[in-house]
């Protein structure tokens, strides 16, 4: 199914590239990109993303494994979870900067094609309760586990909460128990972002792809009937007969 979806999306992109005007290729998009551009690279965003969250989840839920075994987190062990914690730190934030990202192409989908609105408006609104619930579930673990989450509110203050937290072996442990429910859940959410894009993207592909087959099959049909009047009236004379008398 995820190999279909991606088949479809790639093949309206590819439509659309081939029958599109100039002017509809001109970057009307965010960050001046085509469509067929910001539809192959928030695919391949959220896949990457999903890719990266689960190589973190499993480095962070091997070593809290051994925590729970050791009942401590040795300080020689905190270099390596430290990483990957800021690496989870930057996985989150650059997922909530597609959410928003996503959420500005439904908007431009929605303004560009107002008859086929339902489909942008579902997709922004999709993106939206994505990015609340996300965070949501990221400060009630964070609270579980007896942190303060208002000090992770930002990338940068999450990364700062991180280095103080590895400060004593009961804060390196706290972090480390959210750090493993977070990556867990931060893979499901971005798993649900990535069915989302791609069934959100397919359907834009194919409508924008429609719309664009439709004009040029009006052109065509204009053209024709152009043809077919000249071919009516005959060839154009060249020069005039012989013996013609001009008034």
């Amino acid at each position: 199914m995820k190999k279909q979806h991606m088949n479809t999306i790639l093949i309206s992109a590819i439509a659309f590239a081939l029958l599109a005007p100039a002017s509809a290729l001109a970057g009307t998009m965010t960050g001046g990109a085509t469509m067929p551009e910001q539809i192959i690279q928030e695919i391949t965003a959220a896949e990457s993303l999903v890719k990266q969250a689960e190589s973190v989840q499993m480095q962070i839920q091997m070593v809290y494994q051994q925590a729970m075994n050791l009942k401590n987190l040795p300080t020689q062990m905190w270099s390596s979870v430290q990483g990957d914690l800021n690496n989870l730190t930057n996985i989150a934030g650059q997922a909530q900067g597609l959410s928003y990202a996503s959420q500005n192409i439904a908007s431009q989908f929605t303004q560009t094609y107002p008859a086929a609105s339902s489909i942008g408006n579902n997709y922004g609104q999709q993106m939206q309760t994505w990015s609340t619930d996300t965070n949501g579930q990221i400060k009630s673990m964070l609270t579980q586990n007896g942190l303060a989450a208002d000090q992770f509110s930002s990338q940068q203050s999450a990364l700062q909460g991180i280095q103080n937290a590895s400060q004593s072996a009961g804060g390196r442990m706290q972090v480390l128990q959210a750090g493993n429910q977070i990556a867990g859940m931060e893979v499901n959410q971005l798993q649900q972002m990535q069915q989302e894009t791609m069934a959100a993207n397919s359907a834009m592909g194919a409508y924008e792809a429609q719309q664009v087959n439709q004009k040029q099959q009006a052109t065509n049909g204009v053209n024709n009937l152009y043809a077919q009047a000249a071919a009516s009236l005959g060839p154009v004379p060249t020069q005039m007969p012989s013996g013609t008398v001009l008034p």
